[in-house]
């Protein structure tokens, strides 16, 4: 039998890294891609066509090494494909925005199918890294979630693990790849869609699996305003500091907070999965 009771921990927000947290024409996805299918190439002695292949089928290119059998070095292979040019700058608006984030009330990640090298660098050029990255709450990457990719369920059970969040309805993902939209609705979370059209043209009004859908990160506090502060905060605010003023200043989630659960529920056992 069920009764009320505090569910457990706060609700989880992640964050997707590439053509999320920042757009430029997906200009910096097609150097990965080139980057990739150049390595394999080189590297493992496959064609590009089969790189793009296994992406397409797998989620990651990496993914599609490992079910396919094809010999590679993990490590050398994610260090040195992420290492691209990067064309975009300091977004202070999406400073303001993060800025805003109610850290009592909503727990933030990173949530990225890269390698956290990557995302620390792309976090570094927007000039966010302080505070979307802490010793508390570092990025989760590919490495974090066992080298899985985000189309497979298995990411997401970990992520949840990562952040101590065994409700999946407490859990939040926004990102720009319609698959992984589909994939963590299928996982129980809620989804938003970053982008009214993919790289393909499509509109993502099509998208049936999307809770909600924005044209940029900017708009997120429209569709999910329960995690943000109202009024606006100081830009130099780190996410350390940002923790500590809104846990004492800012109110509960309403509502959200308490719901039916099961006695004896317990958090999933996933993290010592992770490779």
């Amino acid at each position: 039998m069920s009764r009320l009771r505090p569910r457990f921990g706060k609700p989880a927000l992640f964050l997707d890294c590439d053509d999320t947290l920042y757009q430029n024409g997906f200009k910096t996805a097609e150097l990965l891609t080139d980057s990739i299918a150049k390595y394999c190439v080189q590297h493992l002695g496959i064609t590009y066509e089969k790189s793009v292949e296994l992406y397409k089928q797998h989620g990651t290119c990496l993914k599609g090494l490992e079910v396919e059998g094809i010999p590679h070095d993990r490590e050398h292979f994610l260090e040195t494909v992420h290492k691209v040019q990067l064309d975009f700058g300091e977004d202070r608006h999406l400073r303001e925005v993060l800025c805003r984030l109610n850290r009592g009330s909503v727990d933030v990640r990173v949530f990225t199918a890269s390698v956290a090298s990557h995302a620390r660098r792309c976090l570094e050029h927007l000039g966010v890294l302080d505070i979307l990255v802490s010793s508390e709450g570092p990025i989760i990457d590919v490495k974090s979630v066992g080298f899985a990719s985000k189309h497979d369920a298995k990411a997401f059970s970990i992520a949840q693990a990562l952040v101590q969040q065994p409700d999946s309805s407490l859990c939040t993902l926004v990102d720009d790849n319609w698959t992984n939209i589909r994939a963590a609705k299928a996982a129980g979370w809620r989804t938003v869609v970053c982008g009214r059209v993919n790289k393909y043209g499509e509109d993502a009004v099509d998208l049936k699996e999307a809770d909600h859908v924005v044209g940029s990160i900017h708009e997120l506090p429209s569709v999910l305003p329960e995690f943000f502060l109202t009024g606006r905060v100081p830009k130099a605010v780190s996410h350390a500091s940002v923790s500590a003023e809104t846990i004492s200043a800012a109110a509960a989630w309403p509502g959200q907070l308490y719901g039916s659960a099961e006695e004896g529920a317990s958090l999933p056992q996933l993290v010592s999965s992770v490779v």
